[in-house]
């Protein structure tokens, strides 16, 4: 019998076995049934080991405030050569939108229903009218009000801040889900919007060992930035998975390009118009004004920066959810002062709302003095990059670690919050107890038993956010209500919630495990 040689089909199967592990490279991180699957780098292990580490491991920043108060003074200089050479906006009008006025609210239109879970936000701004007050006195005249959502992972996917936004909208108006970024080095899932991004290579403030040395003060406080060149594209598309989200009629993206750059942006996949942007070493908005659903960019030439795109429309409240995963607030200095302070005088921002403390906490820690001394400073300097905005900090919410004998609360809640209430007090600022609407559901374990959230027994689900939104939105709705009754010469009817102490609901939902399935108060379809 002849010999046959099958060395050439060896071969050939060590080549496709070689090419298909090669491919896997290049298909991208992924969110499947709600898994996320990671970027494969078949290299990884090949790399030294300072480089892993380096795009690994976060930095822990503090405020350098002589530093921001160098940045700032640059601002000004640079708004005199904008008005003599390159502008700060880049306008396309296809359409010019035409806002119907709002209908005069009363405060029958917008009185809170009594509830258990009402927690009234409490404003510790010592002037006649507070910051907070000037931006629910825009909510109730029809002003344009935008609000930045700082948060961490437990607000990322827009988890919670979807439902604000769609319960402010639909009371005084706006449509959109505003600010999006544009390339995040992971993938994250949203129903809110859809964004597709290819050619960009994407920087965290988590992250810093992978950003270049001329990036790092270019970031917006949004925590993400990319870097895009000839062929990088972006694109951004509205929902409907809410009323208000569709039907835009602006969209606006944020870039910095240093050298001259051509631009082309579409308009609903139909309309596209080409730009040259000017070199400029400061933030630049392409607007656009026309029925938008969606908006794409396309690079053709140049180096671009790009920190996202905003969908919104009419006259009305614009919320932006800008969480980053892993994030203690802290990274906020590590932002660009200038770029904030740029970013602020082309959108205006009204209100900032810091929602974080979960990331700051460990097993066993009683003394948060640290963590509210860095609060402290993370809200002055906030106030000096967003010098008009109210601020709002959200008290932490409850958290469950598993050790021996199962899973067992972490006191978040209790030990953390005062802390919180402190720094807020201390600078002048609103706060909002979150924890005390999460503790009337019994708590993290509560929500993990009723599905809205997840077994880690941290992070709320999408359901879950809904149920805290809906007390923060009754909280604002609250004291527009107060500001309305009093403009109408009527008796203030207060709305406030129960006298439950957080220790207090701590120990009834421990003894009371009953409670974890307490019934639905606010349904969601």
């Amino acid at each position: 019998m002849e010999n046959r040689d099958y060395s050439l089909r060896g071969w050939c199967l060590l080549f496709a076995v070689i090419v298909g592990v090669a491919a896997l490279s290049f298909i991208p991180s992924a969110n499947v049934f709600g898994l996320e699957c990671e970027k494969v780098d078949i290299l990884a292990d090949l790399r030294p080991a300072a480089e892993k580490e380096a795009a690994a491991v976060p930095v822990d920043y503090v405020a350098d405030f002589e530093h921001l108060e160098s940045q700032l003074a640059k601002v000004e200089e640079v708004e005199d050569s904008v008005a003599k050479n390159n502008p700060a906006r880049i306008e396309w009008i296809v359409a010019e939108q035409e806002v119907a006025p709002r209908e005069m609210l009363r405060s029958d239109m917008i009185k809170p229903k009594k509830s258990s879970r009402a927690v009234p936000i409490e404003d510790y701004d010592t002037a006649e009218i507070t910051r907070f007050d000037r931006f629910v006195e825009k909510l109730i005249d029809g002003q344009d009000v935008r609000i930045a959502f700082l948060g961490d992972s437990y607000i990322e996917g827009d988890i919670l801040t979807q439902d604000l936004r769609d319960e402010l909208q639909r009371t005084f108006g706006g449509r959109g889900v505003g600010f999006v970024p544009c390339a995040i080095p992971f993938e994250i899932y949203r129903t809110s919007v859809r964004r597709s991004v290819s050619g960009w290579t994407a920087y965290s403030l988590m992250n810093t060992g992978s950003i270049p040395a001329s990036y790092r003060d270019k970031f917006f406080m949004s925590g993400y930035l990319a870097a895009g060149h000839r062929g990088s594209t972006a694109r951004w598309q509205s929902t409907n998975t809410f009323p208000t989200l569709d039907s835009c009629s602006r969209a606006r993206v944020l870039i910095t390009s240093r050298e001259e750059s051509r631009i082309e942006l579409v308009i609903n996949d139909t309309l596209k118009q080409k730009f040259t942007v000017p070199g400029a070493d400061y933030v630049r908005e392409l607007y656009v004004e026309a029925p938008v659903n969606s908006i794409k960019m396309n690079i053709l030439s140049g180096n671009v920066l790009c920190h996202g795109a905003s969908l919104e429309g009419g006259k009305g409240v614009i919320v932006d959810n800008m969480s980053i995963r892993g994030n203690s607030g802290y990274t906020i200095f590590g932002s660009g002062a200038a770029v904030n302070r740029q970013v602020d005088k082309l959108w205006g921002y009204d209100l900032v709302v810091l929602e974080y403390g979960l990331n700051g906490m460990q097993p066993g820690q009683r003394d948060f003095t640290k963590y509210q001394n860095k609060l402290c400073d993370m809200i002055a300097y906030i106030k000096r990059c967003f010098p008009d905005a109210a601020i709002l900090v959200l008290g932490v919410s409850d958290r469950w670690i598993k050790g021996e004998g199962g899973w067992k609360p972490m006191n978040s809640v209790e030990i953390m919050t005062p802390f919180q209430r402190r720094a807020s007090k201390q600078s002048g600022v609103a706060f909002w107890e979150m924890g005390k609407v999460i503790l009337s559901y019994g708590g993290i374990r509560g929500f993990v038993n009723n599905g809205w959230a997840a077994g880690d027994h941290i992070h709320i689900n999408f359901k879950g956010g809904a149920r805290v939104a809906k007390p923060l939105s009754d909280a604002i709705m609250q004291r527009a209500y107060d500001m309305l009754v009093e403009r109408e010469g009527k008796i203030v009817d207060m709305v406030y919630p129960l006298g439950l102490s957080p220790e207090g609901l701590y120990k009834r939902y421990e003894l009371m495990p009953e409670l974890d399935n307490t019934p639905l108060i606010y349904d969601v379809e």
